[in-house]
């Protein structure tokens, strides 16, 4: 199935490339979740873990693991409108419940350009209709409710999930901020790239590292394996032009 949000950055163009370059494992984690479309992609795994330090996408996560339900319920009459869309920007999360939190998560995803974090916009276009189907909102919630229902939600600095469930049956699916893009609420540095290389080099288990193709990062993961892979994004000028990334590996 795909991810129910879009989410920039997200994978969901190659996530079958992904997935087919997963090894043997019983347990799966994402250290850095965003939309999560590679776990989404895959067949479960005996044990699965999704960690992610932005608490508002957790939130929505669990409540679509949880309390799908009430979810459905909140957003079936949700219709793609600017005004709206403007409102629930607005909005200070703190005065709302938690299922109202999970419906603004996955309405201003569906709706904002490029599936955007931060310095989001109301996404209009001539040539496709919007993401959010009010008609299949119901569905796609229980759909992301099944897939959810045994896996762990955390919301954690990185280091501590990835030494919380390393293991020699471990893999890790690690697809952190781009390299020099300020794109999320949280963004890594060049100090903290090195530093993630390090403690990749230490893990018992395997990993596949999804990142922009640039020189730094090829530099910064030199002692791994480096496969160029290329995908088009959401988030460019000019329709159509293929960009490069790598997938970095311990195997």
């Amino acid at each position: 199935m795909r991810g129910p949000l879009a989410y920039i950055g997200g994978k969901r163009a190659i996530a079958k490339s992904i997935v087919a370059a997963l090894p043997q494992h019983t347990a799966y984690v994402e250290p850095f979740a965003g939309g999560a479309q590679v776990f989404f992609a895959k067949t479960p795994s005996k044990v699965e873990v999704l960690n992610d330090l932005d608490a508002e996408l957790i939130n929505f996560y669990r409540i679509a693991q949880r309390h799908y339900q009430e979810l459905v319920r909140y957003m079936r009459f949700s219709v793609v409108s600017r005004r709206y869309y403007d409102l629930l920007r607005g909005l200070d999360v703190g005065s709302l419940t938690d299922v109202q939190r999970a419906a603004r998560m996955l309405y201003l995803q569906k709706t904002s350009y490029a599936g955007r974090v931060t310095k989001q916009n109301f996404r209009t276009g001539i040539v496709q209709p919007p993401s959010l189907n009010p008609e299949r909102i119901p569905g796609l919630i229980e759909e992301t409710h099944h897939r959810l229902a045994r896996v762990l939600l955390e919301c954690l600095p990185y280091e501590k999930v990835i030494s919380k469930y390393d293991s020699p049956k471990t893999c890790f699916f690690v697809d952190p901020p781009y390299y020099g893009v300020k794109h999320y609420k949280f963004n890594l540095d060049p100090d903290d790239f090195r530093k993630l290389a390090e403690r990749l080099g230490k893990v018992k288990g395997t990993f596949v590292l999804s990142l922009n193709d640039v020189a730094p990062v090829r530099e910064i993961f030199q002692d791994f394996r480096i496969r160029g892979i290329e995908m088009p994004y959401t988030a460019q000028k000019v329709v159509g032009r293929r960009f490069h990334e790598v997938l970095i590996t311990n195997f």
